[in-house]
């Protein structure tokens, strides 16, 4: 006797509800009709029964009708607001004003259409507004891990642990931490500027927003890969031997210095390997060492300029033994570099003033700054660390009137087939 199988579970979808108020049965009977199978789809026939269901159900979308007996379309939009303000409503209405419609995207609205509409039309509307909700759900969970991950470092037992280590480690994390929020900050105020100035959002504008969502996405991903960093570091737990795409490595942070405010008018380009390497480093610490060198290129000059980050790929070892530091070089780590093939270099060439000779024999100390009003000092120190940490060497060559060029060389091999870009 056999016994039969019992059919495997099915993962139960979700679907996103939306709320449907129009006091007219045929409006509301075409919409449910059109939108079944994609939302949970509740219609009422006013505004008052809207609300009670929205105080009491999580609501994404609503397509509202502006002249209803008993409350309007707009007291409706403004009371759904206060209950979500992430609820992306659509407005229909028969008798078309331009003030109705410009009270209506003025609280919230983010589409305005007149009766009748074709299917096509309130299609398109629904999908926009669907993509709005997604890319706000976005932003609210990124803030929401931000605010745990500020917690996270500001935990008293970390404190506690870090402060027994030493101050630089817990200055350095606040350090590195600062590059990508930097950049989160003036994303989210371009994004604030772009919904503010708009009252609707279409084609290119929505998928510059979405492109810049997800970069913003990925910035809380790199504070988060530098905190786990540091509390591997506090808890003293051994990580796996990381490595990274280098050609990945320079795309991410040419993309993360895109709107960063260091470059005043300035340009980043790019020099990737020929054939890609794997450096045997984690990818937010090479991401750190290379934004680190990037911003300071950058504040070299108080004019305009290119800055570039250029690879080169080594398949004979370096003949240390004829480096030797100068008034215009400087290396560091030459005791405890691992001087094996193959190595990857990753330069940061500026076109700057260039170094002093004074200055040039200082940079690498911690605290010691020449910016007295924004510096802390901790940049240079940190890849100094960083590098030393994974058998690296930093070589400085500098001109005064011509710019420096900073060169990471790091142990590689070849790319492995991981999917992870930050190594971890």
């Amino acid at each position: 006797m056999t016994t039969a199988l019992a059919p495997a579970p099915t993962a139960t979808v979700t679907l996103p509800t939306l709320l449907i108020v129009d006091d007219e049965e045929g409006p509301r009977h075409s919409l449910r009709m059109v939108f079944k199978q994609d939302f949970n789809v509740q219609a009422v026939d006013n505004g008052d029964k809207a609300l009670d269901f929205a105080k009491n159900h999580p609501v994404q979308l609503a397509i509202l009708d502006i002249r209803m007996a008993g409350k309007s379309g707009i007291d409706v939009l403004r009371g759904l607001k206060a209950i979500d303000p992430h609820i992306e409503v659509i407005m229909l209405t028969a008798y078309e004003t331009i003030e109705t419609a410009r009270q209506a995207l003025r609280l919230g609205a983010c589409d305005y259409l007149s009766k009748p509409f074709d299917l096509s039309t309130i299609r398109e509307a629904v999908t926009r507004a669907l993509h709005l909700r997604r890319i706000s759900e976005t932003v609210s969970s990124t803030s929401e891990r931000l605010k745990a991950l500020s917690e996270q470092l500001n935990d008293a037992s970390v404190k506690e642990e870090m402060a027994r280590t030493t101050t630089e480690i817990y200055a350095g994390a606040l350090h590195d931490i600062n590059n990508p929020l930097t950049v989160i900050t003036g994303y989210v105020e371009l994004l604030r500027h772009k919904l503010d100035s708009v009252g609707s959002l279409y084609g290119a504008d929505l998928q510059a927003v979405r492109d810049d969502v997800n970069l913003l996405a990925k910035q809380v991903n790199t504070c988060a890969a530098i905190t786990r960093r540091y509390l591997r570091f506090v808890n003293k737990r051994s990580a796996q031997s990381p490595e990274v795409s280098v050609n990945q490595v320079i795309d991410d942070v040419h993309t993360l210095m895109r709107n960063h405010p260091s470059l005043r008018g300035g340009k980043l380009a790019a020099k990737h390997l020929d054939r890609d390497t794997a450096a045997q480093i984690g990818g937010t610490e090479l991401i750190q060492i290379l934004l680190n060198l990037a911003v300071n290129a950058f504040q070299s000059s108080e004019r305009p300029q290119t800055v570039w980050i250029a690879a080169e790929r080594y398949d004979e070892s370096l003949p240390i033994e004829h480096f030797r530091d100068t008034p215009e070089e400087r290396f560091i780590n030459l005791e405890s570099f691992a001087n094996q093939t193959p190595l990857v270099a990753l330069s940061v060439l500026d076109q700057g003033p260039g170094i002093p000779q004074d200055v040039l024999s200082r940079i690498f100390e911690p605290y010691f700054t020449t910016k007295a009003q924004t510096g802390t000092g901790l940049g240079l120190a940190i890849v100094t660390r960083l590098v030393r940490h994974h058998n690296g060497l930093i070589h400085v060559k500098t001109k005064l009137g011509e710019g420096t060029r900073f060169t990471i060389y790091l142990p590689a091999k070849e790319p492995g087939n991981s999917a992870n870009p930050f190594g971890e």
